[in-house]
């Protein structure tokens, strides 16, 4: 125990290190310094996940499960969209332990630096394990925490970073269960637990970068040791299918929903785009693109080509493999400006479901700093020395020659250059100063450790500073433009129309009701719904009561008084409320059935009324309907996100029209009997009620949801009683 004592003191030693490396870097973030603090700029961080991340972390304090979110897009389904992390146990666990705290635009940046930190503590882990070599594993370490990938255009995306920091995790547990180490239990638990929450992290095309790099590693595995193959082939499956189960509520929830998505419209152009193929070279040039999503250090390049150039017959199956992922990865990263893209969507039609394909860049970012941890303990061969330092020499002399061609040129265009230049220069030290450690080798091993921490965190602070930090107060950058308590009292509250003038999703935060979000999976009925149809038809079926609207716009012509005027984005708008707001609840008498287009046909034809004539997407008779002769009285009782109760008396059988989005999973009870949920009007809830006194409750109980939960309890109760059944 003595004699390991040190060793476990170096251990904790870098884990401090990385993280206290990467919490330096991104402390304006979580600074409460007015002087220093700094905010996320408006984007994907502030508008779109922070909102839902509130809105989830708010209901899971009240200890209610956030399926349904009332106030984007006049309803969305919070759970099935995965990117809201509604099944993500780090969101359960933040809102546990911040009770009576409200989740900060702070407090979420701190959570996604945090992310930034786990993971480069699972590459450490992982490749401590795979090499038992300490500085090998720094160097992947600190490669990997702040590699451009990770910390470029992600951060504004924290889902895709919630997803990839569990890529160490799971090859370290793979690797300790495929390789026959000591107490099987634990790295079982470890590589299930990843696998689930690669995915429960939100952001389905990064969990499927890691499960495809995590089953490529495993396949190797199997390869390099075929002895009781068949009892590790079972153990990977076992990963895979008590991963997944855990993760079914998630990924039921999601598959409901998909088919109801604008996606399943796009284009092969709309889902190929990728990097150019000029965009390559940012491997090796930093500056050369905003993100730099290649860029992974010069050193660990460097080491990479030793791995690959002069590695020993050992470890040819690793270097194939990662190699090879570092080749498939690149092409992929291109889209369709590759061949590989078009033949992959082909094979895995769930490739068409996303876009922006340069994401596969993940792939090749990982694999060369698995290349260069596996060059570490070798030093690289004197031929292979002596040619870098010849490229580094004649990049030198080019260099200094585009320096004086720079000073011939005119004044004005000194400032560009010049940083163009700078920009050039920076990776070629970093060259220079490898090939100089490198003649020290084994004895400089920690100063390139220093080297590597000091290249990827210089472009990681370069990145935040030109691509994600506003020197401002986190809070004011993410407060919504409107609460609840600027709009007239009103039971329901009045919803809104912000008519483009606010995009986002703050409303689910502020808790405000809005016809408009920007949703990654928005309902594609409803899109058509409100685009398609005459304003004030989606407006008198809706309920709005509020809008906005630019004070250089002409009036709307409905009654309204001004409530405030607002500034956003530098431009002024005016928030009005209508003198009579529209309801949101209404009885309807007689009903036609019309398939999506003739519907839409139907709403835009002025002679067509709907609120005389409801538009059903199936039949349901109603006997003896007709219109009455007294109105009828619609009473709302109580009113839930995912539920509400109304009392209606009606002199006839009619159809009660709910101004909410339609989705399956919603379910009706007429004095506790059940009753249809039906699509009207191509995206809103239609109910039928008979004659008389009734009470009318609806709630959303999604099928998926219920049956993903059991499925997830069921894995976890065999992953317990296997864990002890091993155990014993």
């Amino acid at each position: 125990m003595d004699r390991q004592r040190p060793f476990r003191i170096i251990d904790s030693g870098v884990l401090l290190a990385l993280a206290g490396w990467i919490a330096f870097l991104y402390w304006p973030f979580w600074s409460g310094d007015p002087r220093t603090q700094a905010a996320f700029r408006p984007g994907d961080f502030t508008e779109h996940h922070y909102p839902f991340a509130a809105y989830a972390h708010r209901r899971l304090q009240a200890g209610q499960l956030p399926l349904w979110d009332p106030y984007t897009l006049g309803g969305h389904p919070f759970a099935a969209d995965i990117q809201a992390q509604a099944f993500y146990p780090v969101r359960w666990g933040i809102a546990l332990l911040s009770q009576g705290y409200p989740l900060s635009a702070r407090a979420y940046a701190a959570e996604t630096i945090a992310h930034l930190i786990l993971t480069a503590w699972g590459a450490y882990g992982f490749f401590r394990r795979m090499t038992r070599e300490r500085a090998a594993a720094a160097l992947g370490a600190f490669a990997w925490g702040l590699c451009g990938y990770v910390t470029g255009y992600p951060l504004q995306d924290p889902p895709i970073v919630a997803s990839l920091t569990w890529l160490p995790w799971l090859l370290y547990g793979l690797s300790g269960l495929l390789q026959g180490a000591p107490h099987p239990g634990r790295w079982r638990v470890l590589a299930i637990l990843a696998w689930a929450m690669a995915f429960l992290g939100g952001h389905t095309q990064t969990a499927l970068y890691v499960y495809f790099i995590a089953l490529c590693f495993g396949g190797a595995q199997l390869l390099a040791r075929p002895a009781r193959r068949s009892y590790r082939i079972r153990e990977l499956i076992g990963v895979m299918v008590l991963g997944t189960g855990i993760a079914a509520p998630s990924l039921f929830a999601a598959l409901e929903l998909i088919p109801w998505t604008e996606r399943t419209t796009w284009t092969f152009s709309q889902r190929a785009g990728g990097f150019e193929l000029w965009e390559l070279a940012g491997a090796l040039w930093p500056q050369l693109t905003l993100w730099s999503p290649l860029y992974v250090g010069i050193p660990t390049l460097l080491l990479a080509l030793t791995a690959l150039f002069s590695g020993t017959p050992e470890g040819r199956l690793s270097r194939i493999l990662w190699g090879g992922l570092a080749g498939v990865g690149g092409l992929w990263a291109l889209g369709g400006e590759a061949a590989l893209y078009p033949a992959l969507a082909r094979l895995l039609p769930v490739l068409e479901l996303f876009r922006n394909q340069e994401r596969a860049a993940l792939i090749p970012a990982w694999s060369l700093i698995a290349l260069a941890v596996e060059g570490w303990p070798r030093q690289p061969p004197e031929s292979l020395r002596r040619t870098l330092g010849w490229i580094v020499g004649a990049t030198g002399m080019l260099l200094l020659g585009a320096l004086f061609l720079i000073q011939m040129q005119d004044i004005s265009q000194w400032p560009r250059l010049h940083q163009l230049f700078s920009g050039a220069v920076w990776p070629w030290g970093m060259a220079a100063g490898t090939l100089l450690l490198l003649r020290g080798w084994p004895r400089t091993r920690w100063a390139l450790i220093a080297l590597l921490a000091l290249d990827v965190g210089s472009v990681a602070w370069r990145t935040a500073e030109t691509g994600h930090r506003a020197w401002q107060d986190p809070e004011a950058v993410a407060a919504p433009p409107i609460t609840p308590d600027m709009l007239p009292a009103a039971w329901p509250p009045h919803r809104i129309d912000t008519r483009g003038h606010a995009t986002g999703n703050w409303t689910a935060q502020a808790g405000v009701e809005d016809l408009h979000g920007s949703v990654t999976l928005a309902l594609r009925h409803f899109l058509r719904f409100r685009q398609e149809t005459p304003g004030e038809r989606v407006w008198a079926l809706m309920g709005v009561g509020c809008y906005l609207q630019r004070t250089d716009e002409p009036s709307l012509p409905f009654p309204s008084r001004l409530i405030r005027t607002l500034t956003l984005r530098g431009g002024t708008v005016e928030l009005r409320c209508l003198e009579t707001p529209f309801t949101r609840f209404h009885l309807v008498y007689e009903a036609v059935v019309f398939d999506d287009e003739t519907a839409l046909r139907a709403l835009r034809d002025a002679a067509f009324d709907p609120l005389r004539v409801a538009i059903l997407d199936r039949p349901w008779p109603l006997p003896g309907m007709s219109a009455p002769s007294t109105p009828p009285r619609i009473t709302l009782r109580a009113w839930a996100p995912e539920a509400l109760e109304l009392e209606i008396w009606t002199e006839r059988p009619g159809w009660l029209i709910i101004g909410d989005v339609w989705y399956p999973g919603w379910r009706a009870w007429v004095d506790s009997e059940p009753a249809p949920v039906l699509r009207a009007y191509t995206a809103l809830r239609a109910v039928p009620v008979p004659a008389g006194a009734h009470t009318v409750t609806v709630r959303y109980e999604p099928l998926s949801i219920r049956l993903g939960l059991v499925l997830s309890g069921l894995a976890l109760g065999l992953l317990c009683l296997d864990t002890f059944r091993r155990g014993r």
